[in-house]
């Protein structure tokens, strides 16, 4: 593609959305984010709140950055110092745009983003995601919109240099999963005749080597490059670079870490994404070691568990899973392994996992030679099938694996049955990736515990 022969300038939208959150003449605060864990390639990965994107800690060296070439390649690659940053693990999607749009209070007519292009909609009552659509790429941003959002978040656009290294890691690899050629396992692209954009994170098998998803193929990236105009020739930095190719993108080779793209920033047309960067906190740290990330603390035994919470005065969480449940899979390692799930656990409630196989009787998940589980640590698989067993009984029955109870301690008995239940299960989440749920409904639980009169057990504490 021609480069641009003309400098692109910064929006009158941008502008003033910019200047709103400057006005004050203070610094912004520093976004909130949330340790989350170390991810399958070993590296940090964090939750930020402002818009619940995922983000990974890419760290500070030198990568080898390939220089741009044909199919053949002639040229030695160059190592290149990156400071460490933080990078998107996935790029913004249409739900969280417009999360952005109207807390920005952003109205028709913007340029920040272009009408016309699939995945946003705006009516009397604000933005909204075109149903079905919330989980792609928003591509009806401009560069001007991709700019708003990032420092909406507290964020930037990444440059070329954090982008290539993010996606090929410090070996400089020519696509994010390696040299190999790409295939339709490990990006979309190469039919645009019957495909368009998938969902976010639709191909993990062409994750990066520090875990990014979608950085070859599904929408281009928007990057900075450096851009002089202006009648004094100044040189400024905006996100008109493309990396990583589309789904548009007939030839494997426009996937390539190196290749590059131009859009210009007033643009939007449908395959052109981007995800934003962050400055490193602590740049100079050392990364977290895998032991860091919190344990769930998991009952092994009934009685055990019962006497543990009338002793605190805290409810007990009681999840009933079965091996060929998906609702059960997610849960399990999603929710049950995310930090804010796991401190709140440990420190507010007594957390019972009941578990049998169900319809897998005849082909149970393994334990390991000692009997320990192999899907719930510091526990048999003997003894989460009797805290099934006990469970169940106090329960009586459920709906929809998991079954997922709050319990009161001082009445978890069969004979107490609906007494015994602070929070039923209709009111607590099973897809696996609602934390807020949970912790709404075990405050409910915690506060209904220590209300004097809700059960007769409270005045013989």
């Amino acid at each position: 593609m021609r480069p641009m022969t003309s400098p692109p300038r910064l929006s009158a939208g941008l502008l003033l959305l910019l200047a709103a959150a400057s006005a004050t003449g203070q610094e912004a605060p520093a976004p909130a984010l949330r340790f989350l864990g170390l991810n399958r390639q070993g590296h940090e990965e964090w939750w930020r709140a402002k818009d619940g994107a995922v983000v990974i800690r890419v760290p500070g060296g030198p990568y080898l950055r390939r220089p741009y070439q044909g199919t053949v390649a002639t040229e030695e690659p160059s190592a290149v110092e990156v400071r460490s940053f933080l990078m998107d693990k996935h790029e913004v999607t249409n739900e969280q745009f417009v999360k952005f749009l109207n807390d920005a209070a952003v109205g028709l007519g913007t340029d920040l983003v272009r009408s016309g292009v699939s995945g946003l909609g705006r009516s009397a009552t604000g933005w909204s995601p075109t149903p079905g659509l919330e989980r792609h790429p928003v591509t009806a941003a401009t560069g001007h919109g991709a700019l708003a959002y990032a420092a909406w978040v507290g964020g930037r656009i990444p440059s070329a240099d954090e982008w290539m290294k993010a996606a090929g890691g410090p070996e400089g690899r020519l696509y994010p999963w390696g040299d190999s050629p790409a295939d339709e396992t490990r990006a979309n692209f190469g039919a645009p005749e019957r495909r368009g954009l998938d969902p976010v994170g639709s191909h993990p098998a062409g994750a990066s080597p520090f875990g990014c998803l979608d950085m070859a193929g599904n929408a281009y990236d928007r990057v900075m490059t450096p851009r002089r105009g202006g009648e004094e020739g100044a040189r400024t930095s905006l996100p008109v670079m493309l990396k990583g190719g589309s789904w548009v993108s007939a030839h494997p080779l426009n996937l390539r870490v190196l290749d590059l793209c131009m859009q210009g920033m007033d643009a939007a047309e449908g395959s052109v994404g981007f995800r934003c960067a962050m400055d490193d906190p602590e740049p100079d740290r050392p990364p977290r070691r895998a032991d860091d990330a919190p344990v769930l603390r998991i009952a092994r035994d009934w009685d055990a568990a019962l006497a543990e919470a009338r002793a605190r005065k805290v409810p007990v969480f009681l999840s009933l899973l079965h091996d060929t449940c998906g609702q059960c899979d997610r849960t399990i390692a999603q929710t049950f392994r995310d930090p804010r799930f796991v401190k709140y656990c440990n420190e507010n409630l007594v957390v019972v996992l009941g578990h049998q196989p169900w319809d897998a009787d005849d082909d149970p998940h393994r334990a390991r030679a000692d009997g320990s589980c192999t899907v719930h640590p510091g526990i048999t698989c003997r003894e989460h099938e009797e805290l099934y067993r006990r469970g169940l009984a106090v329960v009586r029955r459920f709906q929809t694996s998991p079954g997922n109870f709050v319990l009161d301690p001082f009445r978890a008995d069969p004979e107490a049955g609906a007494k015994g239940i602070l929070i039923p299960e209709r009111e607590l989440p099973k897809g696996g990736h609602t934390v807020d749920g949970y912790l709404e409904a075990f405050e409910r639980a915690r506060a209904l515990l220590n209300t004097p009169g809700t059960r007769s057990a409270s005045e013989s504490r």
